[in-house]
C-alpha cells in the first residue's frame, strides 16, 4: 500500500510534467514558421506515445485482452475514431470479465 504523501507527490508530479510538456510544446510550436512540412510527424506522435504503453501491456496480456486489442485496432482502422474504438475495447474487456468470472 502506498502512503498518502507518495500518492500526492505522484499526482503533483504528473500534473507538473503534463504542464511542462504542454508549455514547452507551445513555446517550441510558435517558433515554427512553416509548420505544414512537420504536420505528418506531429500527427504521428500521439500514436507513438500510445504504442509505448500499449505494446508492453499487450505482451503480458491474456487472450481476452489481446482479443480486445485486436478489435480496438480494427475499429480504429476502419472508423478513425479514438473514442468509439476505446469504447469498443473497454466494452469487450468488461463483457469478457463478467462472462469469464
Amino acid at each position: 500500500m502506498t502512503d498518502t504523501a507518495s500518492a500526492l507527490l505522484a499526482i503533483f508530479m504528473m500534473g507538473a510534467i503534463a504542464f511542462a510538456c504542454r508549455t514547452s510544446g507551445y513555446l517550441i510550436g510558435i517558433q515554427f514558421k512553416n509548420i505544414q512540412k512537420y504536420r505528418p510527424l506531429l500527427e504521428a506522435l500521439p500514436g507513438c506515445a500510445l504504442m509505448t504503453i500499449l505494446v508492453p501491456a499487450a505482451l503480458k496480456g491474456s487472450s481476452l485482452e489481446l482479443g480486445a486489442l485486436a478489435f480496438t485496432l480494427t475499429a480504429m482502422w476502419f472508423t478513425n475514431n479514438v473514442l468509439l474504438s476505446s469504447i469498443i475495447g473497454i466494452s469487450i474487456l468488461l463483457a469478457g470479465g463478467v462472462w469469464l468470472v
